[in-house]
């Protein structure tokens, strides 16, 4: 993630308090990350990104606030310093992510014309957004479910958000002929062809992100075009 996006959404994230009583979940007690110098900053890029790495690579519950701080190369003392506990850092990894794919789309959908490219958009931004940020999108996928409730209806809620964005394209592009039913099995056929790239796709492969895009594009207008309304 670059400097500034980790820095501003450091700022919403830690800022936001979960509803309910729980001892897990109370807000960071480290320095606002809007105030960070640069030397700070790169200890918090760097808990996150290891993390990530190692959240996406042997678990979340395989993982001890100790790996993050070895593999880091901070103290586990520094960890804490910025992250109450290994619960914050899962949830900024995963609010972080799903705020990133949300970040901006309506903007950018509504400078559009055409339906057909705001879908190629969608895909295109989805699959680069997977590319650079692999390991954050995995660890949303496969460890998400171990954030407690509060923590876990925030991140559901940007989900959300972003899933009724692109169902509302999906409906546009069929010039809106489609029973909501429809549409919201179209739309999960979209995400399912788009998030389980990760199971396989290898960005360093013979298969550019571009080229993956474009066929995941092409079989999902094709299909579109041809299921019964």
């Amino acid at each position: 993630m670059t400097t500034k996006f980790f820095r501003d959404m450091g700022n919403r994230i830690l800022g936001i308090k979960p509803t309910g009583r729980n001892v897990y979940l109370k807000p960071s007690k480290g320095i606002a990350f809007g105030n960070a110098n640069a030397k700070q900053i790169k200890k918090i890029h760097a808990i996150v990104k290891v993390g990530a790495d190692l959240f996406s690579a042997k678990g979340y519950r395989q993982t001890s606030m100790g790996d993050i701080a070895r593999v880091a190369k901070v103290t586990k003392g520094g960890v804490y310093h910025y992250f109450r506990s290994k619960t914050e850092i899962l949830y900024f990894i995963c609010s972080s992510y799903v705020t990133l794919d949300l970040e901006g789309l309506e903007q950018s959908l509504g400078t559009m014309k055409e339906t057909s490219e705001k879908v190629k958009f969608i895909i295109f931004r989805h699959v680069d957004h997977f590319t650079t940020h692999s390991s954050a999108a995995k660890t949303l996928l496969n460890e998400s479910y171990n954030l407690p409730p509060p923590y876990r209806k925030e991140v559901k809620s940007i989900e959300r958000r972003y899933f009724d964005i692109v169902a509302e394209v999906v409906s546009e592009y069929q010039r809106f002929r489609s029973k909501k039913h429809i549409v919201t099995a179209l739309t999960f056929t979209l995400f399912g062809m788009m998030n389980w790239i990760y199971r396989w796709y290898n960005p360093k492969g013979p298969l550019d992100p571009k080229r993956l895009s474009t066929i995941i594009f092409e079989t999902f207008v094709k299909g579109v075009d041809n299921v019964s309304l």
